[in-house]
């Protein structure tokens, strides 16, 4: 009897993992831009900091301002650019860099550039897309 009550409770378990995977693919599964996204969008000049660190390993911050530019397709490709891609001090000849994006407010999308450097992300900049052209 113990037995059939184990597997039982793994059959359960089996079921509740399969439920809140298939949950989770589901949830993550959006597969459509939401159309008042695709467009062209701008910021207004913004200060943006880059993070690096110094040969004694503590780190140091360079900011500058920029107009970030940013194209969304309804194909799910994105064009866009940050100023000029090089601040005139700018630190770092090359950088990675993950825009986050907050959910659209009518024609607004408010948004976080990061610096992504090994598993730390660094806000660079909290900044305010307005939609200029569809």
């Amino acid at each position: 009897m113990k037995k059939l009550k184990l597997m039982s409770n793994y059959n359960r378990l089996n079921i509740a993992i399969l439920v809140l995977v298939t949950f989770f693919l589901h949830s993550c599964g959006q597969t459509s831009i939401p159309p008042g996204m695709i467009g062209q969008w701008r910021t207004n000049k913004n200060l943006i900091t880059v993070r690096t660190k110094s040969e004694n390993g503590k780190f140091v911050f360079t900011s500058d301002s920029a107009i970030i530019t940013l194209r969304i397709n309804s194909d799910h490709t994105v064009n866009g650019s940050v100023g000029s891609a090089k601040f005139e001090n700018d630190p770092l000849a090359s950088k990675e860099v993950e825009l986050w994006l907050a959910p659209l407010q009518g024609k607004i999308i408010d948004a976080e550039l990061r610096y992504t450097e090994g598993w730390s992300h660094f806000p660079m900049a909290g900044i305010i897309f307005n939609k200029i052209e569809d």
